[in-house]
């Protein structure tokens, strides 16, 4: 921090050692000093503000011990708060959950086509289909907001380049069209202004992510720089930030941090050590075919890679693949200590893995306390029917009563569930 200043000092002392110029008097010593004092507090203000320095103080180095994974229980290392269905949702074909958003004991979720608000029983109060190109029409429906600023709910149309602005209500008021928002598939208010994610294939002149004035409609920052991965990386997020503490954290597939942003750049906050299976940046530089080829290669050297992250206020979720292994990890954002589970145990073994953990990777959403996932009743009820000559599925259906539940209603309701979770402390 104090090497430019000393380096000033030095310099002025030398040059008095060394007779100075010929016409140095005692004005001319009085402004070299204050010049040397503004050059001082100038060394010292840059220096205390570079964002490399800012990295090197506040980033956290969080160690994952792949080796020493084993499967763990899934009630080991969540508790389930509910499990609820889509009620009044039968004669709504619902065959993917993007999104959820949680707000004043109300739940928007966002499907393939749809968007739907429940109550907290998951009944529906509302449904929004209006497929189009019009005002308050959508082609897609991609990542779903609450805006502090407005009190409204903003909802992502990629395909149409546009923020579609509701009330608490469901009622449409406006929206903005905006040409960052083209291909983007998450967004965070802030202010007045718009962080907008989208991926290797985003027009973000060059970055993954944008700060976008609401105002002007104009760029104001860029992050994370896209290099030779735009050829075969296509991993898309529909959830990339999250607000905490005034902060907005970013993060994204295959990388192995997880960034805070604002106006005047990105930090790193925390980085994910996988020690010798870290994947290395100049891997990133090769010439792959395409997604399979990348991820083939990477399983040839052992790299692990971080598929999903889902924050809440005390723990990150991360979900991780190396090669044919995944990893469900949950880290204490305190203590900065680590719980790791490669695949599920159950006292009824290892054919009921996928079952005992409602076959749930990755998450849809997430609030300051829970986690949320979308569970598909077709790939339990054919987990079940794998099993159906298994002597445990009877006991082991009968201490489930979650998976019970939805097999034994999947004639009455096919729809997704949404299945709200919390991560244990450790």
């Amino acid at each position: 921090m104090y090497r430019n200043t000393l380096f000033i000092i030095n310099t002025f002392i030398n040059y008095k050692k060394e007779g100075g110029d010929p016409f140095f008097n005692f004005h001319s010593m009085k402004k070299c000093l204050y010049f040397l004092q503004f050059l001082i507090l100038a060394s010292l203000f840059f220096n205390c503000s570079s964002p490399e320095k800012s990295e090197i103080i506040e980033s956290k180095t969080v160690s994952i011990n792949l080796q020493e994974a084993n499967p763990d229980k899934f009630d080991s290392m969540f508790a389930i708060e509910e499990m609820m269905s889509i009620g009044g949702s039968e004669n709504i074909p619902i065959k993917q959950i993007k999104r959820i958003l949680q707000r004043e004991s109300k739940y928007w979720i966002l499907t393939s086509n749809k968007i739907l608000k429940l109550d907290s029983d998951g009944e529906i109060l509302g449904s929004i289909s209006s497929q189009g190109n019009g005002p308050g029409e959508f082609q897609t429906v991609d990542d779903i907001r609450w805006n502090d600023g407005s009190n409204f709910i903003e909802v992502l149309d990629k395909n149409s380049g546009k923020l579609i602005r509701f009330n608490s209500q469901g009622e449409f008021q406006n929206e903005w069209n905006n040409p960052y928002l083209y291909l983007a598939t998450s967004f965070m208010p802030q202010g007045d202004d718009y962080f907008i994610y989208g991926g290797v294939f985003f027009s973000g002149d060059g970055d993954r992510a944008v700060l976008v004035s609401g105002k002007t409609g104009e760029k104001k920052e860029g992050f994370s720089k896209i290099g030779n991965e735009r050829g075969y990386l296509s991993v898309l997020n529909n959830d990339t930030f999250y607000a905490k503490d005034g902060a907005i954290e970013f993060f994204y597939s295959d990388s192995d941090s997880l960034y805070t942003l604002s106006e005047n750049g990105s930090s790193v906050k925390y980085i994910f050590d996988f020690g010798k299976f870290q994947t290395p940046p100049e891997f990133f530089d090769r010439s792959f075919e395409n997604i399979m080829d990348f991820r083939n290669q990477a399983a040839e050297n052992n790299y692990a890679s971080v598929f999903s992250i889902q924050p809440t206020d005390k723990h990150i979720f991360l979900f991780i693949i190396q090669g044919s292994n995944y990893y469900t990890t949950t880290v204490d954002r305190a203590k900065n200590k680590v719980r790791i589970a490669k695949g599920w145990s159950t006292e009824f073994g290892s054919d009921f893995s996928n079952l005992s953990s409602y076959s749930a990777y990755t998450p849809i959403g997430s609030d300051s306390q829970f986690l949320y996932f979308s569970i598909d009743p077709y790939s339990i009820k054919s987990e079940i029917d794998k099993l159906s000559g298994n002597p445990s599925l009877p006991e082991f259906l009968k201490k489930n009563a979650y998976v019970d539940r939805i097999y034994q209603d999947f004639d009455q309701y096919e729809n997704p569930y949404l299945l709200k979770i919390r991560i244990n402390d450790f």
